[in-house]
């Protein structure tokens, strides 16, 4: 198994490059296809302006996110070129999530950026962006690549860290991250209070890995003070890790989902980038 065909998702955004940049380093690292799928943000309504909006308000912010996107698609296919990356370009004025669940399921690996966790004008924020990894996770039936929003990606999965608790979404986010576990200079399974663990413990995961040539160890920490999620994020700071894979949790299966608190905990405060699947 390996990525053949990746999707990177892309709207009004500065961390644009960030993404791109990523994605292109993976594109020719697995020898795959690059696609990116850009989301136009809808027309604004402005509250103050009561019910009637003059047509050519609308038709101008269109444009605007038109030009945009031409630029952006500029950017995007001079980037490709150079590093010699085969690619495609999406266009969609879809919601991003609805864009990337519909398009993405024909994708090995979906790339997309994390939420601003403290946007300075939440009304400036591209609409859908801010739940896009939390709701792919779900609906796309695809591996999540979220690339933080501060600092800068580099190249995830030289050290991976599988955050491992025995369920199902566990073990689904463990076979979808195979392509870069294989590849991994070191991969840790760590658990965080194993004794309240589901199933399968992380020395048997390990052992697992190891037959399919994963350089790899287990560990575990007790996490009496702290929550699992804050634990996470410490053990990766501490240990170098450069990929988080781990499975994504929603206690409902609706559009406005309750993320469960290590998932959401992560996707708020991730330092490096993690791979979600559930």
């Amino acid at each position: 198994m390996t990525y053949k065909d990746i999707l990177v998702h892309l709207t009004e955004d500065p961390r644009n490059v960030a993404r791109t940049d990523a994605a292109l380093d993976l594109a020719r690292r697995f020898g795959a296809h690059l696609t990116a799928l850009y989301t136009l943000p809808p027309p604004q309504q402005l509250y103050y302006m009561g019910e009637y909006i003059p047509a050519e308000l609308f038709q101008r912010q269109i444009d605007d996110a038109k030009k945009k996107a031409a630029a952006a698609r500029t950017a995007f296919e001079a980037a490709a070129a150079k590093q010699g990356v085969p690619s495609d370009w999406i266009e969609s004025d879809r919601l991003p999530a609805d864009a990337a669940a519909h398009f993405g399921r024909a994708f090995d690996l979906i790339v997309v950026g994390q939420p601003d966790p403290e946007p300075k004008d939440p009304l400036a924020v591209p609409p859908g962006v801010d739940v896009l990894p939390h709701e792919l996770a779900i609906r796309a039936g695809r591996p999540i690549l979220t690339i933080p929003y501060a600092g800068k990606a580099g190249t995830p999965g030289q050290r991976v860290m599988v955050a491992w608790n025995g369920s199902k979404e566990a073990s689904r986010a463990v076979h979808d991250a195979m392509p870069f576990l294989t590849a991994a200079k070191q991969v840790v399974v760590f658990g965080v209070d194993p004794a309240k663990a589901r199933g399968t413990p992380g020395a048997e995961l390990a052992r697992h890995l190891a037959r399919h040539d994963v350089k790899v160890e287990a560990a575990h920490t007790v996490a009496d003070d702290i929550e699992i999620g804050e634990a996470l994020l410490s053990a990766t700071a501490d240990r170098g890790i450069d990929l988080l894979v781990m499975g994504a949790y929603g206690h409902a299966r609706l559009r406005e989902m309750v993320f469960g608190g290590v998932t959401e905990t992560i996707m708020r405060s991730m330092t490096c980038p993690v791979l979600f699947s559930n």
